[in-house]
């Protein structure tokens, strides 16, 4: 099944008040709950462009393919490159285990890479 997954990136952009967001993007508040809980299902294409423009984002980042358990494709499938694993999650337990000095190295190659 595709789904939109919007709390992934609310939560690697910041946005700490996704309903707020939502709506200051000019979306109505039942459009935008339907988008935050994952019961849209729909979203006109220019929704769609606003949400890549302000996430700086493709499409492919917005949605997630999660396999329906009896619907099996093969690992090859072009579905699978828009599956996304917990790597927020990953990414916060590493940090988290990280010691300052090696957080900070990190940044500076973050900010070369920027250039």
């Amino acid at each position: 099944m595709i789904r939109l997954d919007l709390n992934r990136l609310f939560e690697v952009k910041g946005v700490k008040k996704p309903f707020n967001f939502m709506t200051q993007m000019g979306n109505s508040s039942g459009f935008s709950t339907k988008l935050i809980n994952g019961r849209a299902t729909s979203i006109p294409f220019d929704k769609l462009e606003l949400l890549c423009e302000h996430f700086n984002c493709t499409p492919n980042d917005l949605f997630d393919y999660v396999p329906d358990a009896d619907k099996v494709l093969p690992e090859t499938h072009a579905l699978h490159s828009i599956s996304k694993k917990d790597t927020i999650g990953a990414v916060n337990k590493l940090l988290h285990e990280l010691p300052m000095e090696k957080i900070e190295e990190l940044y500076g190659m973050l900010r070369k890479g920027e250039k």
